[in-house]
């Protein structure tokens, strides 16, 4: 919106100036500069944009401090195969693989309130016990 509002502006100032001087240039001048204003903004939320893409974990978010926390949690025993990517540059979401002695379904809650101190609003949890064994391909 800004570049918008700076459009306005310079349209009208620059008409201003050319109907009392007579100085046609200061048109296609303020126009490289409004266009250049415009390519820095975009080139800049572009690399926001390609980190989303990419499914690059934030910049605010320390996998191996959620790690810590959650191997705190009673009954975890390890924790596995953890992605933290952000859809919108806003919210952040989690997958994880959980390795516990026995199930208990306090568990993934108490996993879901951790990672929400860690700024994290989605989580996709899934629990393995300690005698099975995780059957993606790049956890083995």
């Amino acid at each position: 919106m800004l570049e918008d509002v700076l459009g306005w502006a310079v349209v009208l100032i620059g008409s201003i100036v050319m109907k009392f001087t007579k100085i046609t240039v200061i048109d296609p001048i303020l126009s490289l500069g409004v266009a250049t204003f415009i390519l820095i903004e975009a080139a800049k939320n572009l690399h926001e944009i390609i980190k989303i893409f990419l499914e690059v974990t934030p910049k605010d978010i320390d996998l191996e401090k959620i790690k810590i926390d959650i191997k705190r949690i009673h009954g975890v025993v390890d924790i596995h195969h953890i992605h933290v990517r952000s859809i919108n540059g806003e919210e952040n979401h989690a997958t994880l693989h959980v390795v516990v002695k026995k199930y208990d379904k306090n568990i993934k809650n108490t996993v879901k309130e951790v990672l929400k101190k860690h700024n994290i609003s989605h989580s996709v949890i899934e629990i393995e016990q300690t005698d099975e064994e995780c059957e993606d391909k790049i956890c083995k």
